[in-house]
């Protein structure tokens, strides 16, 4: 499978509701298309980190991930949400970037734009445009090629990845998995490390399968892995 030039994975971690999350920790890694890596950063969003806003208090990620971001604190980047939105904007341009992607590329995307329109950032959402950039969402290729295979769904009824509702469990955190082959592997729930994460499943996509990726935000991506 061939991409087209050089790609920023993204990741963001957020709080508040899912028809309003809010950017707390974002991180990309660029590659080229032999999967170089050209840059990577993370930041943390200071009008959320910076004061102990009460959304980031009362968010299950307060209850369960705080404790890991007290050192990040410490030593990450904490900026002003359109310092961030101007950095990562800025590093697209400078790095060619022509495709941008993410595991659930529509998730990302909205909460980026919805963190710009609240505090004030503007300049990522005007990058993030399906008619200036390739939009490839991670999760939509792996349920079209990976992990829409009897082995893959083999490999989750043998490890117990069913979910309540009786699917096969799609989520990064799985396709990881089966593609590393260690069934023991959790994800950090840090942005950087979750970009990077995504960037290995991009690669075994990519090299293992024949084609030409499908660009644009998809939803309901888990539909087409059930079989």
């Amino acid at each position: 499978m061939k991409t087209r030039n050089n790609i920023m994975v993204i990741d963001t971690e957020t709080v508040g509701t899912f028809g309003q999350p809010l950017v707390h920790d974002l991180g990309y890694v660029i590659i080229d298309k032999d999967f170089n890596v050209l840059k990577k950063d993370r930041f943390l969003t200071k009008e959320l980190h910076g004061i102990g806003h009460w959304i980031l208090k009362t968010s299950d990620f307060y209850k369960e991930y705080d404790k890991d971001y007290k050192h990040a604190r410490e030593t990450e980047k904490v900026l002003k949400w359109a310092d961030i939105s101007k950095a990562v904007a800025d590093a697209i341009k400078e790095y060619k970037v022509s495709t941008i992607s993410a595991y659930n590329l529509q998730f990302d995307y909205k909460a980026i734009h919805y963190t710009d329109e609240l505090f004030n950032g503007k300049h990522l959402s005007k990058v993030l445009d399906h008619k200036t950039k390739n939009l490839l969402c991670i999760y939509n290729l792996a349920c079209e090629t990976v992990l829409n295979t009897d082995e893959y769904r083999n490999f989750c009824s043998e490890n117990g990845y069913i979910s309540e509702s009786g699917n096969f469990r799609t989520g990064a955190e799985f396709a990881y998995r089966y593609i590393v082959k260690d069934t023991e592997y959790i994800e950090k729930h840090t942005a950087l490390a979750d970009a990077e994460d995504e960037t290995v499943i991009l690669k075994h996509i990519v090299n293992t399968v024949k084609g030409k990726p499908n660009y644009g935000l998809y939803y309901n991506c888990w539909k087409k892995a059930q079989g």
